[in-house]
């Protein structure tokens, strides 16, 4: 995926955002902006993927604010509020389900849509059961069947704190199929996306056969900035799970990899890449994804 028009202004926001999140005054706010927006004018890189600029973006953040880790706070009560939802989740959605793999996916969709400020576990429980109802744009399940053949490796790409307790679901079930699964996480704090102290501490490093990082704090995956552990891994791999937006924005276009991207189109630009509308959920096989590609040019 490449930068679309809309992602310009997008990352002057994602600043500003950061900017509240970490308590800075309006006047440091607009200092970091301009600069920010220095880097727009003169290194944008717009054949490179949103993630990919917006990860220089962020490191200017972090310098001239001097916050490395922003989200820190953030990420420790999505944590806990996750942490406190899965039990009653197991319970109520996968226990109880007729088709666990289906509830499993589901249940790793869902931490890419809830919304941890609702300010009740009864709206939340509420809100999640309504999703549950929702219809997914594409749900690849039949497809990734396929690929649930025991003594294969999986590597499973997170995405954020927090929606890491709900990928917990999946990792279970994938084992529970055979499945070896190595769980890659962002090599430095960046955004609020979960590293390894998140997966360690939400209990997701356990269920994991083995806890890798990305090798940088760098916004999705880009085998230019990755670890050799992690191309390695990556090579390895029969199959990878990308979670979320960023993952997507910078794995769309990768064939020589069978990939399922579980997301939510959060933005008309990802949305159009996807051939869905805007707020759909998708879970859909990256070759699947090629084929509908295909089809619109024709």
């Amino acid at each position: 995926m490449k930068v679309y028009p809309l992602c310009l202004p997008c990352y002057l926001n994602q600043i500003r955002k950061v900017a509240e999140v970490a308590g800075l005054p309006a006047d440091k706010t607009i200092e970091i902006q301009r600069e920010a927006a220095k880097f727009i004018w003169k290194e944008l890189q717009p054949h490179k993927s949103p993630g990919h600029n917006a990860t220089f973006i962020h490191r200017i953040f972090k310098k001239r604010s001097g916050v490395e880790d922003p989200y820190r706070e953030l990420k420790e009560k999505y944590n806990t509020l996750a942490l406190r939802l899965e039990p009653k989740l197991k319970k109520e959605l996968y226990e109880k389900a007729e088709n666990r793999l289906a509830a499993a996916i589901k249940l790793a969709a869902l931490g890419n849509v809830i919304d941890f400020g609702v300010p009740s576990s009864f709206d939340l429980m509420k809100e999640i059961e309504n999703f549950f109802k929702t219809p997914f744009a594409y749900f690849d399940e039949a497809i990734l069947e396929r690929f649930l053949i025991p003594g294969k490796t999986v590597l499973y790409v997170a995405d954020n704190a927090g929606e890491i307790v709900f990928d917990k679901f999946l990792m279970r079930e994938l084992k529970e199929r055979g499945l070896k699964v190595v769980l890659a996480v962002r090599g430095a704090p960046i955004l609020n996306d979960a590293t390894v102290d998140d997966a360690l501490k939400t209990g997701a490093a356990e269920i994991a056969d083995e806890l890798i990082t990305t090798g940088s704090d760098y916004i999705g995956v880009d085998f230019e900035f990755a670890s050799e552990e992690f191309k390695e891994h990556w090579r390895n791999a029969f199959f990878v799970i990308s979670k979320g937006q960023a993952n997507f924005e910078t794995l769309d276009g990768v064939t020589d990899k069978d990939i399922f991207f579980i997301l939510k189109a959060k933005c008309e630009p990802v949305a159009k890449e996807l051939a869905c509308n805007l707020g759909e959920l998708v879970f859909l096989y990256n070759k699947h994804l090629l084929e509908i590609k295909e089809a619109d040019e024709d």
